[in-house]
């Protein structure tokens, strides 16, 4: 078998991992959602809202960094941020934690492509270019929306997560990284979001 298909099925186990990693939102039947449903689900929201952005964005770059983005968690799991708000000392740990599982990755699979994932990885962490920062705030978004999909609408199970009670603000605050982005699409989709947030912890008899 050549080297470099050897490699390659070798980090196919690492995404066959992905797939088993659990997240802290439920989806609507009251299974637990995965890394790479998110994934999914993140990718397609930014098909849906390209054609309406404002700015020009690297399509291809965009699609990269939503597959890109959480494949650390493999290694390292999912930290709620929810936990991350509550134990910042958790938020860091996470970070060195998966900068570890990156150059992992990188030095597994053949050295360009190795580099080019840890390349997107970390553009994706450092926020510094339109398409991590857009792909981030739609990371917040469809993270808050999911939330509440959950048997129509009933978040009680916030509440019931690991520093759940941080949820009631993730859920329903304007993000910084979608104001900065100055689009549009981006800020209604928001507005949405945050207003089905509200209506449902309503719903439940949970106030803020």
């Amino acid at each position: 078998m050549p080297n470099n298909i050897a490699k390659i099925l070798e980090f196919m186990k690492v995404l066959d991992k992905v797939c088993l990693i659990k997240r802290a939102t439920l989806l609507s039947d009251g299974t637990t959602e995965t890394d790479s449903s998110h994934s999914f689900k993140l990718a397609w929201l930014l098909m849906m809202i390209y054609p309406y952005l404002k700015h020009k964005y690297n399509y291809t770059r965009l699609l990269e960094l939503a597959l890109v983005h959480d494949i650390a968690e493999a290694e390292t799991g999912d930290c709620p941020k929810s936990v991350q708000r509550a134990h910042p000392e958790m938020k860091k740990l996470k970070d060195q934690q998966e900068a570890e599982a990156m150059q992992k990755y990188r030095d597994l699979l053949p050295s360009e492509l190795g580099g080019r994932i840890y390349d997107l990885w970390r553009e994706y962490e450092d926020k510094k270019t339109p398409e991590s920062r857009l792909v981030t705030a739609l990371d917040k978004i469809d993270a808050n929306l999911q939330a509440n999909q959950h048997k129509n609408g009933d978040v009680r199970y916030w509440l019931e997560c690991e520093d759940g009670s941080q949820y009631l603000t993730i859920n329903t605050e304007k993000k910084q990284v979608v104001a900065v982005l100055n689009e549009p699409i981006v800020e209604d989709l928001e507005n949405a979001v945050i207003a089905l947030s509200l209506e449902n912890l309503r719903k439940c008899g949970i106030k803020i």
